[in-house]
């Protein structure tokens, strides 16, 4: 699952021809309008939150599971996009509480595969999480390049676009956990807990 992303588009090269303002942000949760790159329109703000049309209330789905996506009627005759991003969030669970980590490439921008319905809004596509992650969650974005990310966009069977690249991973504060809280320290490490179990390099 991906339930919490950043992007903070000022200092993004590929970013710099968008013809309308993206507020950094450092805690993007599911009903936030998003940035995304369709292929019918190219950069554009869109709810992360998809219902199908014929839904009778809305679902806001915020997730797609890439191996059903073509079974599940939630998706049927959905649109690929791709989300903008710089970093994700998950929660590892213990016995005693929820751990939230944060997965990214020291500011480099990220793309993830994502689909949408025009009259709603959009999902991230996800997948098994690596091997080097997975013990801090089952589920991840699809991970795209430059290129696979055309492909995706073009219709491109998935197995040709998933790519896992390298990802740094570290535990963050729990602040994290109130959607409104998005200050810019929510991606730093938290520093009482730098062990090696819980920093995480490129794999």
């Amino acid at each position: 699952m991906c339930g919490r992303y950043t992007l903070t588009a000022s200092n993004k090269p590929d970013l710099a021809s968008l013809k309308f303002k993206v507020s950094d942000r450092h805690n993007i949760a599911p009903q936030s309008d998003v940035l995304v790159e369709t292929r019918l329109d190219g950069f554009r703000m869109m709810p992360w939150s998809l219902s199908p049309p014929w839904a009778a209330t809305p679902m806001h789905l915020f997730n797609a599971r890439l191996e059903t996506l073509d079974e599940k009627p939630s998706f049927k005759g959905s649109l690929r996009c791709i989300f903008v991003a710089d970093g994700w969030y998950e929660w590892q669970r213990s016995s005693t509480n929820k751990q939230p980590w944060y997965h990214h490439r020291e500011g480099e921008l990220m793309r993830f595969a994502g689909v949408y319905h025009p009259s709603s809004g959009c999902a991230i596509v996800t997948m098994a999480a690596h091997r080097e992650i997975e013990h801090i969650h089952h589920r991840q974005p699809v991970l795209l390049t430059a290129q696979t990310a055309a492909g995706w966009l073009a219709s491109a069977p998935a197995s040709d676009c998933v790519t896992n690249y390298p990802v740094a991973f570290h535990p963050v504060s729990s602040r994290v956990n109130n959607a409104r809280i998005d200050s810019p320290d929510l991606p730093s490490p938290i520093e009482e807990r730098s062990s090696p179990d819980l920093q995480g390099s490129l794999f």
